[in-house]
């Protein structure tokens, strides 16, 4: 049984999400993630403090974003209009949370932004692609939302996306 607690572990591993805006090196990408990243951040807080419906809500619409955030920031390397794609997905997500299967969702975000990546920097997408992987082995695991497990998901989560955005400057 999962218990609401502020003061767990599962709450504060969500900082690993501003990663992304530490180690950018576009300014646009830098604050747009770290706008998204502090939203999911204190989304998913919200979340693991009550584990309530709202506070599950709130996370699931902040995480699509999210991603949706980081998609972005690699098509935008291509071209700025990447960046029309954010808002359409926020849109759909923060007014339709519960219509969304995070299990198709994320995955394809995720291999819609990695396949752009790889294409921009070869090899190198195989350090976020290997995070990303070894997160979603931890999710499809289901360890339950209040366990240290989770937490690691969390930190891989941000790792993951950090990757991504350093490896567009590297």
């Amino acid at each position: 049984m999962t218990r609401a607690d502020a003061r767990d572990d599962v709450v504060y591993s969500n900082l690993a999400y501003i990663a992304p805006a530490l180690v950018a090196t576009d300014p646009v990408a830098q604050a747009v993630m770290a706008v998204v990243g502090a939203a999911l951040c204190a989304a998913s807080a919200v979340y693991h403090a009550t584990y309530t419906r709202e506070g599950q809500s709130l996370d699931v619409s902040a995480m699509h974003t999210y991603l949706a955030a980081l998609a972005s920031a690699v098509g935008a390397q291509w071209t700025p209009w990447a960046w029309a794609l954010l808002p359409v997905a926020a849109v759909g997500y923060w007014m339709y949370p519960w219509q969304v299967d995070s299990y198709y969702h994320v995955p394809a975000w995720a291999a819609g932004t990695l396949g752009m990546l790889a294409v921009q920097v070869g090899a190198w997408a195989l350090v976020p692609f290997g995070l990303f992987a070894a997160g979603g082995a931890i999710k499809v695991r289901q360890p339950g939302a209040d366990t240290w497990l989770h937490s690691v998901w969390h930190v891989l989560g941000g790792a993951a996306a950090g990757a991504v955005v350093w490896a567009l400057g590297a």
